[in-house]
């Protein structure tokens, strides 16, 4: 909870478990909460071992990197989208669906 509370995402007080939004969930999107928790940790891993005296291995790299970069802003751009009011609605109707089934 420190890296959301550093992220300025929740409000917490000392001495209780009862952590706070720190803003309307309106404001807070996926991303926030994503560059809060996972910061500039890259979305896809490249295997580093590859052999570059093979065809394959000696290329992976660069193709894939620019692949992998292409597919982290579309993620980006998607999870910016989405708040966390979002998240929100949608579990509050998926639980009234649920309810009204039994």
């Amino acid at each position: 909870m420190g890296i959301l509370r550093e992220a300025g995402l929740i409000d917490t007080k000392q001495g209780t478990a009862e952590p706070k939004l720190a803003k309307n969930p309106a404001d807070i999107t996926l991303l926030d909460v994503y560059l809060a928790t996972e910061g500039n940790r890259p979305l896809f891993e490249l295997d580093k071992k590859t052999n570059p005296d093979c065809i394959v291995g000696g290329n992976i790299q660069d193709v894939l990197g620019n692949y992998y970069e292409d597919a982290k802003i579309a993620a980006q751009r998607k999870l910016n989208e989405v708040t966390l009011q979002d998240v929100i609605e949608t579990i509050l109707v998926k639980q009234k669906y649920k309810d009204n089934i039994t």
